[in-house]
C-alpha cells in the first residue's frame, strides 16, 4: 500500500505504518479489529497502539466496555516530526559542546601516542590484567607499601601471585611509613628491594615498568591510571627510575619476611 510506504518514509516502523493506515481507513476500531485489518498479531497490535498513543498519533476511548482507537489529526505527524527535529538539534548542540573533550581523549588514546587513560577502581584491575598478560621477563616498580596494602590487600586471585608463579624477576623501590613498623610486602620471584622513607619521599602513586610500557596509577581520590607505550616517554621515565634505584641504596633495609 502506498500510504504505508509514505508513513515508513516519515519514520514509522512497518507495523506502526500498517496499523496507522488501517485505522485511518476504518476511522475507529478495537485492537482485535485492527489486528485483522493490518494482518498482524493481536498482542502486537496492543503494543503498536500504545506506541502510537504515546507519540500523540492516535487517541483512545471506551465504548460498550471496550477500548477503541482513532487517529488524531494528521497534522500530528508534522508536530511529531518537528519535536524529533528539535530533539536532534539539541543533541547536535550538546555534541558540539563536548566535541573538543572527545577530540582530546582521542589524542590521548590514539595508537600514535600509545597512551591509554583509565579512571576509577576498575582502572586498577585493567592495569593489573595488562601487566599479567604482558609475559614480561622482568618488572621494575616503585610504590607506597602502606597505601598499596591498604587499598589492595592480597587476595586469592591477586595479580602479584600470578607474577610469582611466572618467576618474573622484579626490582622494587618501596616507600614506607617510617613512623610505624614496616609490613611485609607481597612476595615476588627473585625480587630485589630497596626502601625509601615516606616522610622524605611522600609518594602517593605507583609506577610499573614492563616490556616497553609503563603503568602509572594515582592512589588518591578516584584512582586515575595511565598505560604508556610511547618509547621516548617510557625511556625517559625509566632513566628516572634508575636514578631513584641508585638513590634508594642508602636506605636499603633488611626485613624478616
Amino acid at each position: 500500500m502506498l500510504l504505508v510506504k509514505h508513513l515508513k518514509d516519515l519514520g514509522l516502523t512497518d507495523k506502526e505504518a500498517k496499523v496507522y493506515a488501517a485505522l485511518s481507513e476504518m476511522g475507529e476500531a478495537t485492537p482485535q479489529q485492527l489486528a485483522i485489518r493490518a494482518a498482524i498479531n493481536r498482542a502486537t497490535s496492543y503494543v503498536i497502539l500504545e506506541s502510537l498513543l504515546k507519540r500523540g498519533l492516535v487517541n483512545s476511548l471506551i465504548k460498550q466496555k471496550k477500548r477503541h482507537y482513532a487517529i488524531e489529526s494528521p497534522a500530528q505527524i508534522i508536530s511529531l516530526l518537528e519535536k524529533q527535529k528539535s530533539e536532534i538539534e539539541s543533541r547536535i548542540h550538546r555534541a558540539k559542546i563536548i566535541l573538543p573533550e572527545l577530540a582530546m581523549l582521542e589524542k590521548l588514546t590514539s595508537k600514535k601516542a600509545d597512551i591509554k587513560f583509565f579512571e576509577g577502581r576498575a582502572s586498577v584491575e585493567l592495569i593489573q590484567k595488562d601487566i599479567a598478560r604482558s609475559n614480561a621477563k622482568a618488572i621494575d616498580e616503585i610504590y607506597n607499601l602502606n597505601m598499596a596494602l591498604e587499598f589492595f590487600p592480597l587476595t586469592q586471585h591477586d595479580h602479584r601471585k600470578t607474577l610469582y608463579r611466572r618467576k618474573i624477576k622484579t626490582r622494587s623501590i618501596i616507600v614506607f611509613d617510617s613512623k610505624i613498623s614496616i609490613p611485609s610486602a607481597p612476595k615476588l620471584w627473585l625480587e630485589e628491594k630497596r626502601y625509601l622513607p615516606g616522610d622524605k619521599f611522600p609518594l602517593q602513586a605507583e609506577a610499573v615498568f614492563y616490556n616497553d610500557k609503563v603503568a602509572l596509577l594515582s592512589l588518591k581520590d578516584n584512582f586515575t591510571g595511565l598505560i604508556i607505550g610511547n618509547q621516548a616517554i617510557v625511556g625517559g621515565l625509566k632513566v628516572m627510575f634508575e636514578l631513584a634505584w641508585q638513590g634508594a641504596e642508602p636506605y636499603k633495609i633488611e626485613l624478616s619476611e
